[in-house]
């Protein structure tokens, strides 16, 4: 059991949780939508890579009516997500069957595999990416990768830059990349 509590702290330390600005998260699945065939209550699947508190595949779910799972380490982000979610049930403004689309899997995703998901989102820091490797080799070609704010570097063989989309967040320019999976 120690070993996984401290591989988890480590996994922690090295993709550290940042959010993604509510406000851009609309034109970010516009572009997915328009250019990449995310359809709209399909069977399409979404991955959030560190979904940190679920704020990705909620939006996912409830807007596009897609499969949406969030990956996330750290339980108290998972917390924060299942507090939010009950929040927005509450409001009656979404169908409950949409609620149903959203699952949060507590595990550290340099464990997993990708090859069930069509679109995976990321938001790591560049220094963190070289650990990124295997976790993308796992996924299934043709799979849309989403990496929020900062390019995926090195990943020429296995990933294709196909569309950077420039952002503004307040005064800040801000860049979302979509790649596919080779």
């Amino acid at each position: 059991m120690l070993k996984k509590n401290r591989g988890n702290f480590l996994s922690e330390l090295q993709l550290p949780f940042a959010e993604t600005p509510l406000d851009l998260l609309e034109e970010i699945f516009h572009i997915l939508q328009v250019k990449f065939g995310l359809a709209r209550n399909s069977n399409q699947k979404l991955v959030d890579l560190g979904a940190g508190n679920g704020q990705i595949i909620i939006y996912s779910a409830l807007n596009y009516g897609i499969k949406s799972f969030g990956i996330e380490i750290n339980e108290n982000l998972i917390i924060e997500a299942n507090q939010r979610i009950k929040m927005l049930k509450r409001e009656k403004k979404y169908k409950k069957k949409l609620f149903r689309k959203i699952k949060l899997i507590n595990k550290d995703f340099f464990y997993i595999s990708l090859k069930n998901y069509d679109f995976i989102y990321i938001f790591s820091l560049p220094t963190m990416q070289k650990f990124l490797k295997h976790v993308f080799l796992t996924a299934k070609t043709g799979a849309i990768v989403i990496s929020f704010k900062y390019p995926l570097n090195n990943f020429e063989k296995i990933l294709k830059l196909l569309y950077k989309l420039e952002l503004k967040d307040g005064q800040q320019d801000v860049n979302t990349y979509y790649y596919v999976k080779l």
